[in-house]
């Protein structure tokens, strides 16, 4: 049986993200990843014209949860 896997890409994110209807495209998401604005992964190597990245699933997948409307009890 496979191991799972625990980083994404920038595109997996994007597609994650649209799927909940969160409009995003590669560059954006990069831009705002090393801005902080989503604290989902850290860049971990930056070229003249490319940046690598550090994406966790587990830290996609708490801020996805983090967004969801909180079920109402009572």
């Amino acid at each position: 049986m496979p191991k799972p896997k625990l980083t994404m890409t920038l595109e997996e994110v994007c597609k994650l993200f649209r799927s909940y209807g969160i409009p995003m495209e590669v560059s954006r998401l990069a831009d705002e990843i090393e801005a902080g604005i989503y604290p989902i992964g850290r860049v971990i190597r930056r070229g003249a014209q490319r940046r690598s990245f550090e994406i966790w699933r587990c830290d996609v997948e708490a801020f996805i949860q983090s967004k969801m409307p909180k079920s109402e009890t009572a």
